[in-house]
């Protein structure tokens, strides 16, 4: 009878039998199959993409979930079957396989990754240098990072206001402003974004380092202090999103957020910023409602770190730095003592500089926030009524460029009123001047700004019945 041989199992000149080789296809396949599932669903997680780069980054993130996911794959499942293949068996108490030394193996888990790494870093130099590329038409917004608040300055014209101002009469910070280019600075505690414009943005700490990100534009960017960076985006939908600060900042960094509002067109865009632009064209009288104006807002990050009961409502509930409720009794007594101040210096100082006089408890970690001085003597104002009895126990004395006295800055009469006025004004003044008192020039009278041209002077009549007429002047601005 003859001997059967038995069959060794088929390998090839690798040494790996044909049951192994089809084992490595196998789970090959499946790990390229759950990293396509892993860069597939993962974004579904995402925030919406409203920027016109948004796509374009999840599209880089998805290559990187794909690779990252199969890599992931790859480490777990050696670390299952190691686990479960090499485990020690039931009264094995020896030492371990040594084992030591696969150049192939070491080659081939050292070159992957190296192509990987290269591959990546190609096309994520490719997006970033496409979407910070300058665009035409972009729109300049600066971005200012404080702790622990965000602001936001535009440079917009006066014809968003939709009406003419006579600028002579405008307060003299504006009047200023207003000089170099014919457009004024806006400062916004939201920002605001107009559907399809391009943006970008320059941004510049005024403490430490923080990051603008906005996670449905799919951009951020560090702010470092000393140097102003730069991000660009387009926003492709309307809505409402969020910024946040990326970088630890502080302990209220969590706190540091910011609401970012695109709207449908520029119109919109004007539209949104009017309001800001009225509370500076057309102040109000008092100092301190001024004053008061200002600190609601939020434009500057003073209520992330103190309480002020008086704005509660407008999130006034920081406990990093001293509550400021009663602050005008204080620096009126015990502040002005120790620092042999006055009170209005006192506070001033605390604006300016306030790492002077730190109150005790509290360290030094209020920065200098450049905050323009008129608008700093409005805050003194203002803070100097936060006493007990609600009346400020010492006067302020804004230097004299800050005082705005009178009615607010008329505009110019608009066309429809404009027009009935000037008729109204020069019928009645003709009918009021008599043959007794004949002028040998026109009288000049002024209805909001604008000169009104009758041939005769007015009575003391027709003067009354002027005043008496519309004008063009604008309300103040409620606090």
């Amino acid at each position: 009878m003859a001997s059967i041989t038995p069959q060794k199992p088929h390998s090839n000149k690798s040494g790996l039998s044909g049951t192994t080789i089809a084992i490595i296809v196998v789970a090959g396949i499946v790990l390229i199959i759950g990293g396509l599932l892993i860069g597939t669903l993962t974004p579904k997680l995402f925030p919406v993409q409203a920027s016109a780069e948004s796509q374009q980054i999840d599209n880089l993130f998805h290559i990187l979930l794909v690779i990252g996911g199969v890599v992931f794959l790859l480490v777990q499942g050696l670390l299952v079957y190691s686990i479960w293949r090499f485990r020690a068996k039931p009264g094995d108490t020896a030492d371990g396989l040594n084992m030591h030394g696969n150049t192939t193996l070491e080659i081939v888990w050292t070159a992957i990754p190296a192509v990987i790494v290269f591959v990546l870093t190609v096309l994520s130099w490719q997006v970033f240098n496409t979407i910070m590329l300058p665009k035409d038409g972009e729109m300049t917004i600066v971005a200012n990072g404080a702790r622990f608040n965000w602001n936001f300055e535009y440079e917009m014209p006066l014809s968003i206001m939709g009406k003419d101002y006579d600028v002579s009469k405008l307060p003299p910070p504006v009047q200023a402003d207003l000089a170099d280019d014919g457009l004024l600075t806006l400062t916004s505690a939201t920002l605001y974004v107009t559907k399809d414009l391009p943006v970008v943005m320059e941004m510049e700490p005024v403490d430490v380092i923080h990051a603008f990100w906005i996670p449905a534009f799919r951009v951020k960017q560090d702010l470092i202090p000393g140097r102003i960076t730069t991000v660009r985006f387009t926003p492709s939908e309307t809505g409402e999103y969020l910024i946040e600060c990326a970088e630890l900042c502080g302990a209220n960094h969590g706190a540091m957020r910011a609401p970012v509002i695109v709207v449908a067109n520029e119109t919109e865009l004007d539209a949104a910023l009017m309001p800001i632009m009225q509370k500076i064209v057309e102040p109000p009288d008092d100092p301190a409602e001024r004053g008061r104006i200002i600190l609601a807002d939020n434009t500057y990050p003073c209520f992330t770190c103190h309480n002020l009961a008086d704005l509660a409502a407008s999130n006034w509930v920081g406990n990093v730095g001293p509550a400021l409720n009663g602050v005008a009794d204080r620096a009126a007594t015990s502040r002005s003592a120790v620092t042999g101040e006055t009170p209005q210096e006192y506070l001033y100082n605390s604006i300016h500089n306030p790492t002077d006089y730190l109150v005790p408890g509290y360290g030094p970690l209020m920065p200098v926030l450049n905050i323009p001085e008129c608008q700093v003597w409005d805050i003194v104002a203002y803070l100097a009524t936060q006493s007990e009895t609600g009346e400020p126990p010492f006067e302020v004395v804004p230097p004299e460029q800050c005082v705005v006295a009178g009615p607010p800055p008329g505009a110019e009469a608009t066309p429809e009123v404009g027009a009935e006025a000037t008729a109204e004004v020069t019928g009645e003044a003709t009918a009021e001047a008599t043959s007794d008192n004949p002028v040998g020039e026109e009288a000049i009278e002024q209805i909001g700004g604008a000169p009104v041209t009758s041939p005769v002077a007015p009575t003391a009549e027709a003067s009354a019945e002027v005043t008496d007429e519309p004008t063009a002047i604008p309300a103040t601005v409620a606090p």
